[in-house]
């Protein structure tokens, strides 16, 4: 089992900075057609586009990096390791897929289709489990049956079950980023405009893949926008670096940076318009990294792990879903989400990861102690860059979707996963980009 909308973590803007061909000087007095705001998979194949078009666009990223919520870092681990987005999800539309088959330097294979879950009680493996996904399938059939703008928490059966912790974490935290009281039912339910198809993986990182397919896309990095004018006919972007005008914008920028008012609008965006920002608000899910010298050694590549987790009915489940071997690396990544991920990785990597060992201690005993080689984790919450890690419809918030994708003033575009139709995922993100481009070519 895996959730269905896997999208990640945090920009560490300590790593070095990537060095990119052609990059963009910042010039107050030179007028462009497009403002591009935002390096992520948006941001980029909107530049992308309006580039081949023939357009003059300027791309804009406040970090040292392009990429977004794709990062592989090479260093931490010694191996690729996502900090980020991991898993290429509908592989058989997904341009990043589609983008890296025909690239020799990577490997990227479909994820295998056969039973690749362990289920724990304690340090007890269960095999007869049955019974117990007996309470997921009621779950989520509970919430996929509603198909109405209210939570997942008024409807949810077995909220009395010793597995209702673990079901939450799965369908809530660890696939919405979201606790059942913080999302949407008609959210959950929303169709994708295309068929759903298995995930697949790129062993030298996603994020890798991400910045070689936009390798050679001029991005101005260090640029940290706050203030966009449009009292006009056209847009003064303020910078760090100065101002720039356009004729158009487009942000990318995830909704929990446009919420936070980190951008200045003058004159204000129209009140629906703001609303949107947090009525579409950011999930957390966060990552905590181990590698073992032995412990998952002979584990299959790409394995998940779940286990019963003690915070008997909490409004956030206190626990987190585990990735083994991804891309058979031999890391460990143990993923928490809602507000419990939001509020751990807010005490700070060390307390973080004390909890995350706590936890696989309950399953694999003190041992694990003196196997241990590495740890690391990554908060995507408290980074002021993304303030999250993919947004969602808060309860009864489902008609601000529309409200977000749409323009103001034919001046200022909006494009990003928030804003997709694929939402959730780099995939779609990277649509928004180039639909919204098209739009304004």
């Amino acid at each position: 089992m895996k959730s269905r909308r896997q999208f990640i973590k945090s920009s560490l803007l300590g790593l070095t900075a990537l060095t990119f061909p052609n990059i963009i000087k910042v010039n107050a007095d030179q007028d462009y057609d497009v403002i591009v705001i935002g390096a992520g998979a948006a941001g980029l194949a909107a530049t992308e586009e309006l580039i081949r078009s023939g357009k003059k666009v300027i791309c804009l990223e406040a970090s040292n990096r392009i990429g977004g919520r794709a990062l592989t870092d090479n260093q931490i681990f010694g191996e690729p390791y996502d900090l980020g987005a991991l898993w290429l999800d509908n592989g058989d539309t997904n341009p990043f897929k589609l983008f890296g088959e025909k690239i020799s330097k990577f490997n990227l294979y479909k994820e295998r289709s056969e039973e690749m879950y362990d289920l724990y009680s304690g340090s007890k493996k269960i095999s007869n489990d049955g019974e117990i996904w007996k309470v997921y399938d009621g779950i989520e059939a509970s919430i996929v049956k509603t198909r109405k703008d209210i939570s997942p928490s008024e409807v949810v059966p077995y909220q009395d079950h010793r597995w209702f912790d673990t079901m939450h974490m799965i369908i809530g935290a660890w696939e919405m980023g979201k606790d059942f009281t913080d999302y949407s039912c008609k959210d959950y339910n929303f169709d994708y405009e295309i068929p759903e198809s298995a995930p697949w993986h790129c062993k030298e990182g996603f994020g890798s893949l991400v910045v070689e397919m936009f390798k050679n896309i001029p991005v101005q990095l260090n640029t940290k926008v706050n203030k966009i004018d449009w009292s006009g006919s056209g847009v003064k972007v303020s910078t760090d670096k100065g101002e720039i005008k356009a004729n158009k914008c487009i942000l990318t920028v995830s909704t929990g940076v446009l919420a936070s008012g980190q951008i200045k609008f003058t004159p204000n965006l129209p009140t629906e318009k703001q609303e949107s920002f947090s009525k579409i608000s950011m999930g957390h899910y966060n990552r905590i990294t181990f590698k073992f010298k032995k412990l998952f050694k002979k584990k299959a590549k790409d394995s998940y792990l779940y286990y019963r987790i003690d915070s008997q009915n909490s409004k956030s489940p206190e626990g987190f879903g585990i990735t083994v071997n991804p891309s058979d690396s031999k890391l460990c990544m143990c993923d928490p989400g809602g507000d419990f991920g939001k509020e751990l990785l807010k005490s700070g990597e060390q307390a973080s990861i004390d909890f995350g060992i706590s936890e696989l201690k309950k399953i694999f005993g003190n041992k694990i102690d003196k196997d241990l080689i590495k740890s690391h984790a990554v908060d995507w919450s408290s980074n002021p860059l993304f303030l999250g890690s993919w947004a969602s419809a808060e309860p009864d918030a489902f008609k601000y979707r529309e409200i977000l994708r749409s323009s103001v003033g034919d001046r200022i575009y909006f494009a990003g996963e928030a804003t997709a139709k694929e939402w959730g995922t780099v995939a779609g993100a990277y649509d928004s980009g180039k639909i919204t481009a098209k739009s304004l070519i």
